[in-house]
């Protein structure tokens, strides 16, 4: 093709930026999901064991 600059398409880099910026929400969504799931898992046996001992007192 003539009179077209190549030296300056940024198509690929452009759109391998947005694939990042995808990956990195999904990755940062399943960080917190993970850790928030941990955070209920742990508060929710805090709290059974609380109300188990209150009942057994």
């Amino acid at each position: 093709m003539t009179g077209y600059d190549w030296s300056d398409d940024d198509t690929d880099y452009a759109s391998a930026v947005g694939r990042t910026w995808i990956v990195m929400v999904v990755s940062l969504l399943c960080v917190v999901f993970v850790v928030g799931a941990a955070v209920a898992l742990g508060l929710g046996l805090f709290g059974l064991s609380g109300m188990l001992s209150l009942i057994s007192d």
